[in-house]
């Protein structure tokens, strides 16, 4: 049995502001991938697929088969990652084309294709829960998002690391050019006082040069008048 699903008709107006963010990170996944985005049509669930890959297996990797309106089957995913596409790939063969809804689609997805399965556990123990699976799929569900939240986290953490890592290196060697830069500013003034010593004694040189000249000059008149008297 399909079950059809119609994309942005119902709107939630106790959470207007959540749905919005909902859908506008569907978009934004679906831009950064390069997907189509499945959510403006509506969506019926791939009987046959799901029944051979099994509703545990596809709330644990976070995906669903869907028939879209023009009729072509499609992969539903929320959340894009490497793992989930890889995920993907194992357990459908063929060239299937992957497509974003936003997380509350998918999750209602994922629950229709638990209600059969719901009913055929139903069938064959009449004393068991008939909402046991559907609630045993939604907390695996809950978990295994939050398994790829933690991995993601750790996986920002390791990145966080490097970047302060790097940063620090940065900072040390900043620390280091300033260091050096003072030094040779420190050089620098030792060496203009030097010029500047330098000149001094040069001038006064020349001064006394000029005063032992000027002397030599008047003893030479001295004598010469000496001699002419």
């Amino acid at each position: 049995m399909d079950y059809y699903f119609e994309s942005d008709t119902t709107l939630d107006y106790e959470h207007p502001l959540e749905q919005s963010d909902e859908h506008s990170a569907a978009m934004e996944t679906a831009r950064g991938w390069e997907l189509r985005y499945l959510d403006d049509a509506p969506l019926a669930i791939d009987g046959e697929s799901a029944a051979r890959v099994g509703g545990n297996e596809l709330a644990r990797i976070g995906a669903a088969p869907v028939l879209c309106d023009d009729g072509v089957a499609r992969i539903a995913i929320a959340e894009a990652t490497p793992e989930r596409f890889a995920a993907v790939r194992e357990h459908f063969s063929g060239a299937l084309e992957i497509g974003v809804v936003k997380t509350s689609t998918l999750t209602s997805l994922l629950d229709a294709v638990s209600v059969p399965e719901v009913s055929a556990a139903s069938e064959t123990d009449m004393t068991a829960a008939p909402t046991a699976p559907m609630w045993g799929r939604s907390l695996e569900r809950v978990l295994s998002a939050f398994d790829d939240e933690a991995t993601r986290l750790n996986e920002l953490r390791g990145q966080l690391q490097q970047v302060g890592g790097e940063m620090a290196a940065r900072e040390t060697h900043v620390q280091e050019l300033e260091a050096e830069i003072q030094r040779m500013q420190v050089e620098r003034l030792r060496d203009q006082e030097a010029v500047d010593r330098l000149r001094h004694e040069l001038s006064d040189r020349d001064n006394r040069l000029d005063r032992a000249l000027a002397k030599t000059q008047e003893l030479a008149a001295v004598i010469q008048g000496g001699r002419l008297q």
